[in-house]
């Protein structure tokens, strides 16, 4: 084998190599900019480059994502919200028009805090039925966590005139907003709702009782029980 031979398989090797490197890099750039890489092995056809997401099985697949979520939210680990992230996005191809698992997919960008992405699928869910209850309180909740408490107190109060009224936390974030605006008649009325629904939570009634010693009929901020 000639010098010039050698050379031209050493720089063929050398552009291989190079080559090899950037498929690999191209195939990692995909997979990291899917919004779920999920899906399981020989469960999905591809038509035309599309992904046939009919064959799956979305109950399943939804408790599943329901699992893996409830383990984030008992250990904090990343790990489960991710899975969980993947399982409910293949959910909203299956069923592209349900709430709940939307609701739940734009929980785990808020948990990422990938808030474009949150804000994303809450106005999809938005747009499919403004009144949902599920989706006025988590989307009021993304606010509250966020300290926008006007626009959380808006969603929250759609939630609670929609079937939430009952519902222990979504009370006890609404009397603490409306303590933070001095509206002190109205945060007395749901920190009572809250401690009615869970009477095990005695800071409940030591907070009405400290509204209570302020007088609040007293203050500027004193409002008729009808607006609540």
């Amino acid at each position: 084998m000639t010098e010039l031979s050698c050379n031209m398989i050493s720089k063929l090797h050398r552009v291989m190599k190079i080559y090899n490197k950037l498929l690999c890099l191209l195939v990692w750039c995909i997979v990291l900019h899917l919004p779920a890489f999920a899906i399981e092995k020989g469960s999905v056809k591809f038509e035309d480059n599309l992904l046939d997401y009919s064959v799956l099985d979305g109950q399943r697949i939804l408790k599943e994502a329901d699992y893996f979520f409830e383990q984030y939210e008992n250990t904090g680990d990343k790990k489960y919200l991710s899975t969980a992230m993947g399982k409910y996005y293949i959910v909203t191809k299956i069923h592209p028009v349900e709430i709940y698992p939307m609701v739940q997919l734009a929980r785990t960008y808020d948990e990422k805090k990938l808030d474009k992405f949150a804000k994303g699928y809450f106005s999809t869910c938005y747009n499919i039925n403004k009144q949902d209850p599920y989706l006025n309180y988590y989307l009021g909740d993304f606010y509250y966590k966020r300290r926008d408490f006007k626009k959380a107190l808006r969603f929250f109060k759609v939630a609670y005139a929609n079937g939430y009224e009952n519902y222990y936390e979504l009370n006890l974030k609404i009397a603490t907003i409306y303590e933070k605006f001095a509206d002190l008649l109205r945060a007395k009325y749901y920190y009572d709702k809250a401690y009615s629904l869970s009477n095990e939570n005695t800071n409940l009634k030591d907070k009405t009782l400290q509204i209570d010693s302020l007088k609040y009929e007293e203050s500027g901020y004193y409002n008729s029980p009808s607006g609540k």
